[in-house]
């Protein structure tokens, strides 16, 4: 029996060879996108059900290396993906080893960087036996890892020829050593994640509000549907039994809905304040309805506890926030299962212990009052900072490490 290195090897071989004899007509040459700069080939996996777009790295790569050029191959580009003006061309991926030279002599690029879950074999080969260097990111491989498959000998005889693995997780640095990756290769970075700006707010208004509310703890219901608002209510009269002085805000309801939420209010004995009527909560009221989303950043900055509203009981309501805006201002979070809108974050955050996941509205009553310990919102909220605003840390790490794979060639 062979071992296993010479395996992968024979596989990769014979996979090559088997592409390079169904080779087709001969590729059309791309011209090179003009300037002097070195040109960086991307290929972005097109398995996947949303492939990762490379805007936010472009950015980063730029930032560090202005004039840099760009090739583009595999997925499509979701529109005005790229930055405006960006010297770049994108073309199929080339299917052969002849024809991957072929592109390789067009192009010259400097560097072959892969981004997503998938490994062209003929790419990855054609671009290592050119010296050039090649850097793997944001792919999990945890399905390229099943052992005893020829296309896993075949993923295992590519690892050889990856210069650097960035994985997004422990799992995926794990699965690139059991594909045979040398360790030393691998470097745990994160997951690329969006890094959206925190939303504004009116500093004034904020400044005399906390003074206002000095003293009370408030948290805040941000677009909940009318089943969850009126969920809010009810864990908010329990928590109103330990906290008298508590403040619930209720931000981006539909005009539609706030009569029946403030029937809601009434109905529990609860007294309201509108935002729009240009008055600000008094010692007595316990609820504060806020419609305008535009002070959406408002609430965040005052509110410690979060709960993310369309995550828990679907209804009339507006769409669901995006889980960065709290976490990026400092607010704990708390969200149901319904979390399709922006899954990928709600992963991320989960994952991390930077939210609470509640199932049921009676799940919500406990959050709240678990959360309104102070020490255990910190902690919450301070895991879901580090997330929301990792993914510049993270995007700057690829980029150093593919400038410098470029300028120091193994």
């Amino acid at each position: 029996m062979l071992p296993a290195d010479a395996t992968a090897s024979l596989a990769l071989w014979l996979h090559l060879r088997r592409r390079a004899a169904l080779a087709g007509s001969p590729v059309e040459l791309p011209e090179a996108p003009p300037g002097e700069g070195p040109l960086v080939m991307v290929h972005l996996a097109e398995q996947a059900e949303e492939p990762p777009q490379p805007g936010a790295l472009v950015r980063a790569l730029l930032a560090r290396r202005p004039g840099l050029r760009f090739a583009f191959l595999g997925a499509p580009l979701a529109p005005d993906t790229l930055p405006a003006g960006l010297r770049a061309v994108t073309l199929p991926r080339p299917q052969d080893p002849a024809a991957v030279r072929e592109v390789i002599r067009a192009l010259q690029p400097r560097a072959l960087l892969v981004l997503g879950d998938q490994l062209p074999a003929a790419l990855i080969s054609g671009a290592a036996e050119q010296n050039l260097p090649v850097i793997l990111c944001e792919a999990r491989l945890v399905a390229h890892a099943r052992r005893g498959s020829w296309r896993g000998a075949v993923n295992r005889g590519l690892m050889g020829k990856i210069a650097r693995i960035l994985a997004p997780d422990p799992t995926a640095a794990a699965a690139a050593r059991q594909l045979g990756a040398p360790p030393g290769r691998i470097e745990l970075t994160g997951p690329i994640t969006e890094t959206r700006p925190p939303l504004a707010a009116n500093e004034a208004e904020r400044r005399a509000l906390a003074q206002i509310l000095a003293g009370r703890h408030s948290w805040l219901a941000a677009c909940p549907t009318l089943p969850e608002a009126k969920a809010a209510l009810a864990a908010h009269q329990a928590a109103l039994h330990h906290n008298h002085r508590a403040l619930l805000i209720l931000a981006g309801l539909p005009a539609e809905t706030i009569p029946q939420v403030r029937a809601e209010v009434e109905a529990l004995g609860l007294a309201a304040v509108l935002r729009s009527d240009d008055e600000d909560p008094s010692p007595d009221d316990h609820v504060l309805i806020a419609e305008d989303t535009q002070e959406m950043g408002l609430w965040y900055r005052l509110a410690p506890v979060c709960f993310m509203g369309g995550t828990l009981l679907p209804g009339p309501g507006l769409a669901p926030r995006h889980p960065f805006e709290p976490a990026a201002l400092g607010s704990a979070i708390i969200h149901g299962p319904l979390t399709e809108a922006h899954g990928p974050e709600w992963t991320q955050l989960d994952g991390a212990s930077a939210a609470r996941l509640v199932t049921e509205a009676a799940g919500l009553t406990r959050a709240v009052a678990d959360l309104s310990a102070p020490d255990q919102a910190a902690m919450l909220a301070g895991n879901a900072w580090s997330v929301s605003t990792g993914g510049a840390a993270v995007l700057g790490r690829i980029a150093d490490t593919v400038l410098e794979a470029m300028e120091n060639p193994q």
